[in-house]
């Protein structure tokens, strides 16, 4: 295998040594395995492991998260200048995932070096086989509508701990926040926002004594997982939010300021919304989409959304005022619907991340 093997451990099952020579036999030349706090009596497994040339041994004094270990062993490669150019596939200490499987992704990540300089692969199980837990089906299948929805992006395999991550997005991968589990649900969304391509592989889907040696935390690592999930969109609803409270304060002062006149009330609507507008699209820019393109470029096509969900609003509210409901709930359905379309349009077409 050309690929650096990446294997985080945090009190491994005794069956690693034997998984860890089922990979050098099938051609790994180079691994780093993250030995994260694990308890003295795992210490002779990794003593063990030292002995093989092909195996790099990091230590953490106490556990400090999945995401720490892969960080620190993505820093760690990037030391060693024999290494430069070659990717990196990360996989599970539980031997969950065949040799086999690391293989194939080896194999196809060279296929993609071909290709491309930046991407992302993933080994994705298959979810639909009669022995996955049913915990196991139903999370995966939730993450995965959610994440196409928020990031329109389709992966079959949220959670999956094989990846393959090319070697000029290394260096980037070290600077993302998350220290555990949810470290790798930002690596998707951060490949996202920033038009990483991402591949899939489908792989064997193994689960030993119903995923039993898993460190997973379903109430505590799952809560800060979907918060990241649901980030940016919580920032998006924020800065909507703040922007709407502008627009009502500089109603409110420009309407007691402005002389008194036929046409007050059309003024100071017209002064709320540019500056509550403008508001807006600076949070968008730098804070929910952190885009880095120049405001020239953006702007016009901000306003020119701006213009064409107030028309298609206006449009449809009167389409369906046929129906015998309110106009203002109509409006409210419409303008939900349309809220939704302007966060996937801002997201792909109008702010980037670079």
């Amino acid at each position: 295998m050309k690929s650096i093997l990446v294997i985080p451990a945090l009190n491994p099952p005794a069956h690693l040594l034997e998984y860890v020579d089922q990979l050098i036999a099938s051609g790994a030349e180079h691994l780093v395995l993250v030995d994260d706090g694990s308890a003295s009596e795992y210490k002779p497994i990794f003593e063990k492991l030292s002995e093989h040339p092909q195996c790099h041994i990091l230590t953490h004094t106490v556990n400090q998260g999945k995401g720490r270990a892969l960080k620190d062993a993505f820093a760690y490669i990037l030391e060693q200048p024999q290494w430069t150019g070659l990717g990196v596939i990360t996989a599970d200490s539980d031997g969950q995932h065949l040799a086999a499987d690391i293989r194939r992704m080896d194999q196809e990540m060279e296929e993609l070096h071909r290709k491309e300089e930046r991407f992302l692969l993933l080994g994705c199980r298959n979810f639909h086989q009669d022995d996955v837990p049913f915990r196991s089906r139903f999370g995966n299948l939730l993450t995965c509508s959610l994440f196409r929805l928020l990031y329109g992006v389709s992966v079959t395999d949220t959670q999956t701990g094989l990846r393959g991550i090319s070697w000029d997005l290394l260096s980037h991968m070290c600077q993302l926040s998350g220290e555990r589990f949810e470290y790798e649900m930002n690596m998707l969304t951060d490949a996202a926002l920033s038009k990483t391509p991402v591949h899939t592989l489908e792989i064997s889907t193994v689960y030993l004594d119903n995923n039993s040696e898993s460190h997973f935390n379903p109430l505590v690592d799952s809560i800060k997982i979907y918060r990241i999930l649901f980030g940016t969109f919580l920032k998006y609803a924020v800065s909507s939010l703040f922007s709407s409270l502008v627009d009502l304060v500089c109603f409110t002062a420009a309407e007691l300021l402005l002389p008194a006149g036929a046409y007050r009330i059309l003024e100071a609507t017209v002064i709320a919304r540019i500056i509550s507008s403008l508001v807006n699209y600076s949070c968008n820019k730098k804070l929910v989409f952190s885009d880095k393109g120049s405001t020239g470029s953006t702007l016009p096509k901000y306003y020119a959304l701006c213009v064409v969900v107030m028309l298609c609003s206006a449009g449809l509210v009167s389409l369906f005022s046929f129906l015998p409901v309110p106009p203002t709930l109509i409006k409210i359905v419409v303008d939900t619907v349309l809220y939704l379309l302007n966060y996937q349009i801002q997201r792909r077409y109008i702010f980037k991340t670079i």
